[in-house]
């Protein structure tokens, strides 16, 4: 994606959020654990999130976060205003 103008996509858009780290994803594929299925409106603009937490399966450790509301997601096109997070520690 670098290179590219970001676009933030529409708020009815699905989003799959994994039960172990409280991420979203555009693609249940990309998360370990679905907890469930709701639309991008849903939860990016909300405060009171999971604390950002690493993948336990090790599945997908590329993630975005919100400056916003503090939402995460596998996926920046999910959130209003994604900073890349480093999860290297």
């Amino acid at each position: 994606m670098l290179g590219k103008k970001y676009f933030p996509i529409s708020v009815e858009t699905p989003a799959f959020t994994c039960r172990e780290c409280g991420t979203v994803a555009l693609d249940a594929d990309t998360i370990c654990k679905v907890l469930g299925i709701g639309k991008k409106g849903d939860w990016c603009g909300i405060k009171g999130a999971m604390p950002p937490k690493s993948c336990h399966t090790k599945m997908n450790n590329d993630r975005w976060r919100c400056r916003n509301c503090g939402q995460t997601s596998v996926n920046r096109e999910l959130l209003c205003e994604p900073a890349k997070m480093d999860l290297s520690r």
